[in-house]
């Protein structure tokens, strides 16, 4: 990579390549191939060497949460119940934009569009408009948008400026050219349209950092450019609404506001780098003085990176989720299970989780208070 894919300048060597020839993807997925990160001190933009066909990655491969009109991802547990991604999102959605009467809605990257699908349910009168690159996603789709509103690969010519509002979900992070991304759904909106989007935020989950199908890793200064340029007044960028997550509202008009450039944070991207260079060797560390089955609890990122480090992957026996979803689902050859179905042969358990919640998150196990295990945190 010569260049910023965001603000063109010119960039130098990456900050991390990968020690091994791995990469693992947004399912989970093992890839040959080093994963390789640069960050652009510039605009605070971090990103990483796409994909040799990620077009094709995303037309035929990326398919999440397709296993059912019902899966979800697990958010949180508060109070004793479970909340999914999408209730969180439509909640956040409703009280940071007021929606018009007969609003025209489009989820631009959707996949299968849940979140609009749940925002429709409260918001009847709410048109839905849905793109994305995939076929797969049609079936979802059929169920509440009409064919006349559904687009895949290319938006029809008469969408231009159509919307009141544009929606998307953890797509931006994905493509190759971000500013263009932004440029086109510009296009789609009316005047004083609103785009409202979600991208992960690798300073609250340094996971993002290592993803291999994440191109993009937003700061917030490097969010404001990619708007300000393309043509957006920004409204707010939250850090909070959303675990783990920037979520940002923005309004199609010639910006007033000068960009402020805000403080680098190429120190911190810096220290993620390091972290993860080092990773596989506290894994394999801690492998070698453990004896016995093991099991790796989180069936996510973490967890699928922490198998790829193993020396011995064939000790683990399963993985182990709390999101019901997943169950009788397999990864990586394994099956994964509920905690309380923990296996009493096991006496080594890897922590998948986010460094900055998994001591908690396990402390509240109530399953595992009487285990006597060796626990790897990450």
């Amino acid at each position: 990579m010569d260049a910023c894919c965001l603000c063109h300048s010119r960039l130098g060597a990456p900050v991390y390549e990968s020690p091994a020839p791995v990469s693992i993807t947004t399912m989970f997925r093992v890839h040959k191939g080093h994963t390789r990160v640069w960050h652009c001190e510039e605009c605070g933009h971090t990103q990483t060497e796409p994909l040799p066909d990620l077009a094709q990655f995303y037309a035929e491969e990326y398919n999440p949460l397709t296993a059912s009109e019902e899966e979800d991802q697990l958010y949180v547990q508060r109070d004793g119940r479970k909340i999914y991604r999408t209730e969180h999102q439509v909640t956040t959605l409703l009280e940071k934009v007021d929606l018009p009467a007969q609003a025209k809605i489009l989820d631009y990257g959707c996949a299968k569009a849940s979140t609009l699908k749940a925002l429709c349910v409260q918001r009847k009168d709410i048109i839905p408009h849905v793109f994305d690159v995939g076929e797969q996603y049609r079936k979802f789709w059929d169920v509440f948008v009409p064919g006349k509103n559904q687009a895949v690969t290319e938006v029809p010519p008469d969408w231009s400026g159509r919307f009141d509002g544009v929606i998307s979900f953890f797509a931006l992070e994905h493509v190759a050219d971000p500013r263009a991304f932004v440029t086109d759904i510009r296009g789609l909106l009316r005047e004083g349209g609103w785009l409202y989007f979600l991208v992960p935020n690798m300073f609250a989950n340094t996971a993002d950092f290592m993803v291999a199908d994440h191109v993009n890793h937003f700061s917030e200064s490097s969010l404001r450019r990619l708007l300000h340029e393309g043509g957006f007044a920004v409204r707010e960028i939250d850090a909070t609404a959303h675990n783990s997550a920037w979520v940002v509202l923005a309004e199609k008009r010639e910006p007033l506001e000068l960009i402020e450039r805000t403080d680098s944070v190429a120190d911190e991207v810096r220290t993620m780098a390091e972290y993860w260079q080092g990773f596989g060797g506290r894994v394999q560390a801690f492998e070698s003085g453990t004896q016995g089955e093991a099991a790796i609890y989180g069936s996510g990122f973490y967890g699928t990176f922490i198998h790829s480090c193993l020396s011995d992957p064939d000790r683990v026996k399963c993985f182990l989720d709390q999101n019901p979803h997943r169950y009788h689902q397999t990864l990586l050859g394994k099956h994964i299970c509920a905690p309380e179905a923990f296996l009493e042969s096991v006496s080594v358990l890897y922590i998948g989780l986010n460094p900055r919640v998994a001591r908690d998150e396990i402390a509240a196990l109530e399953c595992l208070e009487a285990c006597d295990l060796h626990l790897f945190f990450p």
